[in-house]
């Protein structure tokens, strides 16, 4: 019963991750920094903080008896997550929904599966389990070679039909994706490395949910400052303060409160799906929760019409990338039942 309830969390999780920046495109009259600044406030600051004061008001003690080690992991981890926030938001509007979620979920997914099983779990490596997991990782790198290629090929296509396009960022766009894939295996590094603080939550009285989710407000608050600094120079620099004067204020602010709703909830049900499944709930977990992001945000990008107006075999590239790394993220979930 508690697989299937873990289950459950990781693909309602997983589905409304994939779908979190959807209510950007709704989005009129606010730039880039308008944008994910207000997201940020949701999603980093204060949802976190609520919904971990609201389920347990007792929660100080916890917090107050984590020991430096654990602290200087959840400053460090949290603040490289925020750059790779800052990445993230950016490579989507320079590649697209889709690509960018491809890239920065397929490296974030083995990245994320490996970092955990080399630093916490080393004994494991040359086992059935750890040959596996190097196998599946293999699949993940032929599946983003190929994405980079078909993503680059759409964009020469485009610029082809398109002689009056504005100047690809398309190089840019990988980069920027590839820093947040980093970033992302950063955090559920993070998440794996600090999880004795569920114990700890667990043996203070907390519920379980409120130990699920006892690391993320104080991994988010560190992850906020550089993402914050960065999207404020943004608005000094673009002048971007007097967008918030226009008549669509209040909806776009509601769009970008759904947008943190989702981004958040979705980290909640997947740290519970972790304590749930056991001690290697961030490496069983993990490549779950990513494989049905891919799916997701990918349907969107095409619904979106992101591969539209380039050739089929461009297009069968795409789509042959995507199946690389579903089977290796099959491959990585089937490597967690030797474990």
């Amino acid at each position: 019963m508690p697989i299937f309830a873990a289950l459950l969390c990781i693909f309602i999780g997983g589905v409304i991750n994939g779908s979190f920046a959807l209510p950007s495109k709704k989005i009129q009259q606010w730039q880039f920094e308008n944008i994910w600044l207000n997201y940020a406030v949701w999603a980093l600051l204060l949802l976190p903080w609520i919904s971990i004061l609201t389920l347990a008001p007792n929660v100080w003690p916890v917090y107050q008896n984590i020991p430096g080690h654990l602290w200087w992991a959840l400053l460090i981890g949290g603040a490289l997550f925020g750059i790779g926030q800052v990445c993230f938001a950016q490579s989507l509007t320079m590649i697209g929904f889709g690509l960018g979620f491809v890239i920065n979920i397929g490296l974030g997914t083995g990245l994320g599966f490996l970092l955990p099983l080399v630093a916490l779990h080393p004994e494991k490596i040359l086992t059935p389990f750890g040959y596996a997991t190097l196998i599946g990782i293999v699949f993940i790198i032929a599946g983003l070679l190929i994405s980079y290629r078909a993503g680059k090929q759409r964009d020469e296509y485009r610029k082809g039909t398109q002689p009056d396009a504005p100047p690809s960022q398309y190089q840019t766009g990988v980069l920027l994706a590839v820093g947040a894939g980093i970033c992302s295996a950063i955090q559920n590094f993070t998440f794996a490395s600090t999880s004795s603080l569920q114990t700890m939550a667990l043996h203070a009285g907390l519920k379980h949910l409120a130990a699920a989710m006892i690391i993320w407000p104080v991994f988010l608050t560190f992850s906020f400052i550089p993402y914050v600094i960065y999207m404020l120079y943004l608005h000094r620099k673009n002048n971007s303060f007097t967008h918030y004067q226009g008549a669509r204020n209040g909806f776009n602010s509601l769009l970008t409160l759904i947008m943190g709703l989702c981004w958040y909830c979705s980290l909640v049900l997947y740290s519970q799906a972790s304590l749930l499944i056991g001690g290697l709930g961030p490496v069983v977990g993990w490549p779950l929760f990513m494989v049905l992001i891919i799916l997701v945000s990918n349907f969107w990008g095409w619904r979106h019409h992101e591969w539209s107006h380039v050739t089929d075999r461009i297009k069968h590239q795409a789509l042959s990338a995507i199946g690389l790394l579903i089977f290796a993220v099959a491959v990585l979930a089937y490597s967690a039942t030797l474990a």
